[in-house]
């Protein structure tokens, strides 16, 4: 899986491309991470590259919403994980796992970053 970055005023746009399963989760939890420790708490994950999602992914998902949200660990109002452009196979899984209740999905990263 490949991973790019790009900081914006608004929010950090992190884009995915290939497979989101155990091989990739890493290095995404690595990435988030490190824009935890920055002080950036504003992520839109742009999924329009994504071919597969594992529960691996979406346990990753999962754990960066909870801790952008966190006031206790992000000191700052409005952290928080948004998903943008998934394809209609990766919508899928978000839906049958529930996790369209939990984030917040754009059509494409620039409402996203503007929903910030």
């Amino acid at each position: 899986m490949e991973i790019s970055h790009r900081r914006q005023n608004r929010a950090d746009v992190v884009s995915l491309n290939g497979r989101l399963d155990a091989a990739g989760a890493s290095p995404l939890k690595e990435q988030i991470d490190s824009l935890f420790a920055q002080g950036r708490y504003r992520i839109v994950l742009d999924l329009s590259g994504l071919e597969a999602l594992s529960s691996a992914g979406l346990r990753v998902l999962a754990d960066a919403r909870k801790r952008a949200r966190d006031p206790k660990i992000t000191n700052l109002e409005g952290g928080d994980i948004r998903i943008a452009g998934p394809s209609a196979y990766i919508r899928e899984i978000l839906d049958l796992t529930g996790f369209t209740t939990m984030f917040e999905i754009y059509p494409d990263t620039l409402e996203a970053v503007g929903s910030f």
